[in-house]
């Protein structure tokens, strides 16, 4: 079995646009890999993913396919009104 590494992943509302956070999260968690897992904080302008992956070689790395998979979901237009926290 391949060691799992938490990834936190924060997103907050960046325009009028965006759907409420409880129907954003559950896009989100829709739009997980099949073999990953998450637990999720939110509230009106914020969510917080906590993802459990092991995307890859099940190192450090994993972070990498975390961060890509953010930036390909964040295409979609269901999260329109969404974009990653911080850098």
């Amino acid at each position: 079995m391949r060691e799992r590494h938490l990834y936190e992943v924060a997103l907050v509302r960046a325009g009028p646009e965006a759907a409420a956070a409880e129907t954003t999260v559950v896009r989100l968690v829709g739009l997980l890999p099949p073999h990953w897992t998450c637990a999720q904080r939110l509230d009106a302008d914020g969510i917080t993913l906590v993802v459990s992956a092991a995307a890859g070689g099940a190192g450090p790395d994993d972070g990498n396919a975390v961060r890509k998979w953010l930036a390909r979901v964040l295409g979609e237009d269901s999260l329109r009104g969404w974009r990653a926290a911080g850098p």
